[in-house]
C-alpha cells in the first residue's frame, strides 16, 4: 500500500474529527485525531506501522514506546523491524520489579528511536525521554503517525503525515 493510499484509507476510517477535546497536556482542541483506530484494523496498522519503519535509522537498535497510543504502534514496528522493544510507564510501578522500563532494558550501547501514535505538545515524548534517561542509551529521534503541531523537542521529530493532511 502506497503512503498516499493509507493516507486515503486513514480519512475514509475518520481518525479526524471535528468537536471540543481535552488533550493529554490538559489544553483544549476542536479537532480529535484518534490514529488508535487502526489498532483494530491489523492491515492499517501494519501498513502504518511499515511507513514508520522507513523512518526508522539504520543504526537503530530498538524502538521505545511513547505514552499508551504509541505502545500497540511501536511494538509492531519492533516486531516487523526486527528490533528491540521497550516500554516506558509515565510513572515508575510500585509493585512487581517495579520501574519504568517494560520489555528490553536499553544500555548504553543502544540507539534507541522513540514512536508515539500523535504528537501534540511533545508532552509525552519528552517523559519517555526522561524515563530513558537512567539507561545512557543514545536516543537518535522520534517518529509519530500524525504531528498536529510543531513542539519544540530536544530530539528530532519526524511525522508520517501532519493533521493538515488528514483533514
Amino acid at each position: 500500500m502506497t503512503k498516499e493510499i493509507l493516507l486515503q484509507k486513514l480519512r475514509e476510517m475518520g481518525i479526524v474529527r471535528r468537536g471540543e477535546i481535552t488533550l493529554r497536556s490538559g489544553a483544549t482542541s476542536d479537532i480529535y485525531c484518534d490514529v488508535r483506530m487502526i489498532f483494530g484494523v491489523p492491515l492499517i496498522l501494519n501498513a502504518v506501522a511499515d511507513e514508520i519503519g522507513k523512518m526508522i535509522p539504520e543504526n537503530a537498535t530498538c524502538v521505545a514506546a511513547s505514552g499508551y497510543g504509541g505502545l500497540p504502534l511501536a511494538s509492531v514496528v519492533a516486531s516487523r523491524k526486527n528490533l528491540k522493544m521497550i516500554g516506558v510507564r509515565d510513572s515508575a510501578k510500585a509493585h512487581g520489579k517495579s520501574g519504568r522500563i517494560a520489555g528490553y532494558v536499553p544500555r548504553e550501547e543502544d540507539s534507541v528511536m522513540i514512536i508515539d501514535d500523535v504528537l501534540s505538545t511533545g508532552s509525552s515524548i519528552r517523559e519517555t525521554l526522561l524515563g530513558l534517561q537512567e539507561s545512557n542509551a543514545k536516543v537518535l529521534g522520534a517518529v509519530v503517525a500524525v504531528s498536529r503541531t510543531k513542539a519544540d523537542l530536544p530530539i528530532p521529530c519526524a511525522s508520517l503525515y501532519s493533521i493538515e493532511e488528514l483533514l
